[in-house]
């Protein structure tokens, strides 16, 4: 926690199957949101959140200890948006 607030930590997968399926407009939108929240919200790359037996779940996402499979971009925001609120 820094200065009072929550820091909320988001992990995504930018593997290749998750990033084929929509992960890298997640983080796009996350590292804009990421601007008007600086001290609020940290992102993490990660190469795989261990959910690729199911191509499926694809893309995959960790907000905290949550994790969000076949995420979509409106999900994930307002997970986190919960979080940081």
């Amino acid at each position: 926690m820094r200065g009072g607030r929550k820091m909320v930590k988001v992990k995504i997968c930018a593997g290749s199957h998750c990033s084929l399926v929509g992960a890298l407009n997640i983080l796009e939108t996350l590292e804009e949101l990421q601007k008007e929240y600086p001290d609020q919200i940290q992102i993490e790359r990660v190469e795989c959140l261990d959910k690729c037996e199911d191509i499926k779940k694809a893309p995959v996402v960790k907000v905290d200890d949550e994790l969000i499979t076949s995420a979509q971009n409106q999900i994930v925001i307002s997970k986190v948006m919960e979080r940081i609120k």
